[in-house]
């Protein structure tokens, strides 16, 4: 078995995954951020006007810092990131902008659904895009019975800290842990650079092997 399988598919690690998209999937989902203005709001979230950090005045404790970093360079939703976050209205719907705590020397911010009405147009978009098929598909092999997309978001990055192995991102961060595969995020890269190195570091929880994409 070489590792491809379908349309472009590849076998990263045992719960991660390299698939091809649908061609109509990006221009949709670009067309739909640029008409509301989402796109552009990133730009001024990640270049001149970027959310205040919750903790941006208060000082900086080192040493935890360091020890938090010595660990695996590894975090999750459960300790005190404190992120901040604004409301936003694009088109008629209201939408939710965060960035995360200061520790993480990263511009990234991201913006989601913040009512049900928001949501289901997100879900809309995503299905004219051709997402559903993409989502048998995904079902189908890896043998589940349904699926359910209980978050959606966009999100963007332009800088972030060196981590100790030289690396771009000092800190790793999963949502989920111990789901036996059954739990995944699907990322859908819209706008990427040209000749740099890699935009997105995976981390194998099992072997600890890192790759760039």
């Amino acid at each position: 078995n070489d590792n491809n399988h379908g349309h472009g598919g590849k076998i990263v690690s045992q719960y991660a995954f390299q698939i091809s998209l649908p061609p109509t999937l990006v221009p949709a989902l670009l067309n739909y951020t640029f008409q509301l203005g989402i796109t552009d709001k990133f730009r001024q979230f990640t270049t001149t006007s970027p959310i205040p950090h919750a903790n941006a005045n208060a000082p900086v404790d080192m040493h935890s810092r360091t020890a938090h970093t010595a660990t695996n360079n590894h975090d999750n939703d459960n300790d005190n990131d404190r992120p901040t976050g604004q409301f936003h209205t694009f088109g008629t719907n209201r939408w939710y902008a965060q960035r995360p705590a200061q520790k993480w020397d990263s511009n990234m911010h991201w913006i989601s659904p913040a009512d049900e009405r928001t949501h289901e147009e997100y879900l809309r978009v995503l299905f004219e895009g051709g997402f559903g098929d993409m989502l048998d598909e995904i079902g189908e092999a890896l043998e589940l019975d349904g699926l359910v997309a209980y978050h959606l978001t966009f999100l963007a990055v332009s800088t972030s800290n060196n981590g100790a192995d030289g690396y771009l991102g000092g800190y790793t961060h999963h949502d989920t842990t111990a789901t036996g595969g059954r739990v995944y995020n699907v990322i859908i890269p819209l706008l990427l650079e040209e000749d740099v190195g890699p935009e997105l570091i995976l981390v194998d929880d099992m072997t600890g092997e890192r790759g760039g994409y």
